[in-house]
């Protein structure tokens, strides 16, 4: 459904007078495994669409992660029940070089294009040579590959450089659009004092090779997504605001033209930033990002520079509601369709000042200022206290839901210090409904589909 247009005091009225969190709403948190996954990332049936012959036969039901001994394993989901098959998460095994996500601060990513006719889904990741220590000085770029009865693993090409100009990289972030015919990643370089980052075609075929982007000097972290079915991305970095200081904040760039554009100026810390088409917008961009740690920011765009880069406007701000519980973090986007196609934020949420062990809680929100909603899952203070890391949505045939890994926090008798206990791996149903109508799958990490 097309939206009509409001101007931004309208919306922003709207959106003051109506944001509501339904307590009345039951959520119930449930347990899939007694392990703990650390950093997990769900492969494209998360959009509500499944593959079984996908990916020779291993369907496209999936998740990854990493264990402390370098195994990268897949793990399958029953769309219909979310349960994990098996508990273990030990389905497939695709590398056994790959470095645990802790090492770098993030796991490996899907990537999604269409090869041979039918739609692939790569893994991007940090790796060592196989028979090498699993040290930094040994880290490169990675991808691997499903083939028939099994994972094929390959750096790329510019990852580890030559003997005459070594080049350590990690963190590769791909793009995913399954209609692509090759999948895009960016990735970072280790064994450099001035920061670089580079993208390349996920490919070790003759010919493909590292570009430099511009912008590596003042990337901040890794926050670097790409627009989906575009060559773009978004990222933070540090960039002078309004007032005169410098902030972290929201930053364009164009591969093709390597253009980079800075989106924000308000003087705030910004974190987080996805770009995408919205269906509450007629399929127009917006991009959201994290101010300060306590309000989501929507842009949506308005025009376009000369330069090529898209320019914005602020339409919507969105806060906790409940005052216990004022942090924000770890946001992702995703669009489910009952028939009507919403755009819902997740978002880990914590209190601002503690006064004792405390743990997080979780909550979802729409974009959308003239229909508000934030509804909270759990809250930080729920019990047994808990820590909720790394959610993940999966949407299933009975509606979107949470994956996370979750563990206790309790009282260290002799000093009043904080321990966590792994509780296993949970989910919680968002309670947002079943997907139905032509544009269930259409994410807002896989791009919208026309019409839409």
């Amino acid at each position: 459904m097309r939206s009509t247009r409001l101007t931004s005091s309208a919306l922003a009225a709207i959106a003051a007078l109506l944001l509501t969190s339904a307590a009345s709403a039951q959520y119930t948190e449930v347990q899939v495994s007694k392990d703990n996954f650390g950093d997990t990332e769900y492969d494209w049936a998360r959009d509500g669409i499944y593959c079984q012959s996908c990916n020779f036969g291993e369907g496209n039901a999936r998740f990854n992660w990493t264990d402390h001994q370098g195994h990268l394993w897949i793990g399958h989901i029953d769309p219909t029940t979310a349960a994990f098959t098996p508990e273990s998460g030990k389905a497939e095994l695709a590398d056994t070089s790959a470095f645990w996500w802790d090492v770098f601060g993030n796991g490996p990513e899907w990537a999604f294009s269409t090869q041979n006719g039918q739609v692939i889904s790569q893994l991007v990741y940090t790796r060592y040579p196989p028979g090498q220590p699993a040290t930094k000085d040994n880290a490169g770029a990675a991808f691997a590959t499903p083939v028939q009865g099994g994972w094929t693993a390959a750096f790329f090409p510019g990852a580890l450089g030559t003997v005459d100009a070594p080049m350590n990289s990690a963190l590769p972030e791909a793009s995913q659009c399954n209609r692509d015919p090759g999948a895009l990643t960016l990735y970072e370089r280790v064994d450099s004092k001035n920061k670089a980052l580079y993208w390349e075609q996920t490919s070790s075929a003759a010919g493909t090779a590292p570009n430099l982007t511009p912008f590596g000097a003042y990337a901040n972290g890794i926050s670097e997504r790409w627009v989906p079915c575009t060559h773009q991305l978004v990222f933070i970095g540090y960039g002078l605001a309004t007032d005169g200081h410098e902030y972290d904040q929201v930053f364009w760039y164009d591969t093709d033209s390597n253009v980079v554009q800075q989106l924000t100026k308000d003087p705030a810390a910004h974190k987080a930033s996805f770009m995408f088409q919205a269906p509450e917008f007629g399929d127009q961009y917006v991009f959201f990002t994290l101010a300060n740690d306590l309000t989501y920011q929507i842009y949506l765009q308005n025009g376009t520079a000369a330069n090529g880069a898209p320019t914005f406007e602020l339409i919507n701000s969105i806060s906790s509601p409940d005052p216990e519980e004022t942090v924000m973090t770890t946001p992702e986007p995703f669009i489910n369709c009952t028939p009507q196609c919403q755009t819902y934020i997740f978002t880990a949420l914590a209190p601002a000042s503690p006064t004792g062990p405390s743990g997080n809680g979780l909550g979802v929100m729409n974009i959308n200022p003239a229909a508000p909603l934030f509804e909270v899952l759990v809250t930080a203070n729920s019990t047994p206290l808990s820590h909720r890391a790394d959610p993940e949505y999966f949407i299933t045939s009975f509606g979107p839901i949470l994956y996370y890994d979750r563990s206790a926090v309790e009282d260290d008798a002799l000093g009043g210090d904080k321990s966590d206990r792994h509780q296993g791996h949970w989910y919680i149903d968002m309670l947002l409904g079943a997907p139905s109508g032509p544009c269930v799958g259409s994410s807002a990490e896989g791009g919208m589909m026309p019409g839409c």
